[in-house]
């Protein structure tokens, strides 16, 4: 008989619990809602378009010169229709050569300049194949960088040095600007 009380102790002891478990009790939610994450657009453009064509310098000769300017733009308001909202912290110019006499390509020499507030800032003097990843930003940019809606002016003055022989002659290569920009 005591074995038989045990039972009905412990069968009515799980009862009272599960009982228990199936009652109310209170509780509280709250919610932080509508989390939303969007990326930002970094678009240049050059004189206003994605691509543009270059110069085409023909008969040249030792000493000849082509000088020329396009502008930078970080293509957003306020001054530019354009989608941009990042500000480009790293803008760089190359030279790439596209097709054509390596040998004049390697010849020729560049100068590049950029308007830094009215006065000329030279950012590379030397031959166009090692004009590569340069800096192009205005030395006022660096800490905001080139921020959305402003532009800036890149001079270019491309020659074959006066010192070229028989060598260059009849020779042709083709090559791009490139830039290159970076929102971080």
């Amino acid at each position: 008989m005591l074995k038989i009380a045990k039972s009905l102790v412990v069968v009515f002891a799980f009862a009272t619990m599960a009982v228990g478990a199936t009652q109310a009790v209170f509780t509280s939610q709250a919610k932080v809602t509508g989390n939303t994450f969007a990326t930002g657009v970094l678009e240049i453009r050059i004189n206003g378009q994605t691509s543009t064509t270059g110069f085409n310098m023909t008969n040249a000769a030792p000493g000849t010169e082509k000088t020329g300017q396009f502008t930078l733009m970080n293509y957003g308001a306020p001054w530019f229709a354009g989608p941009s909202t990042l500000s480009a912290k790293a803008l760089t110019l190359s030279a790439v050569q596209t097709t054509g006499s390596s040998y004049l390509y390697n010849g020729l020499e560049i100068t590049i300049t950029k308007d830094a507030g009215g006065s000329p800032e030279t950012i590379y003097t030397g031959p166009l194949s090692g004009f590569s990843m340069q800096d192009a930003l205005v030395s006022y940019y660096h800490s905001a960088g080139l921020v959305p809606g402003n532009s800036e002016t890149i001079k270019y003055s491309v020659s074959l040095p006066a010192s070229a022989d028989n060598s260059y002659m009849g020779l042709s290569t083709t090559f791009d600007f490139v830039a290159d920009a970076a929102s971080n």
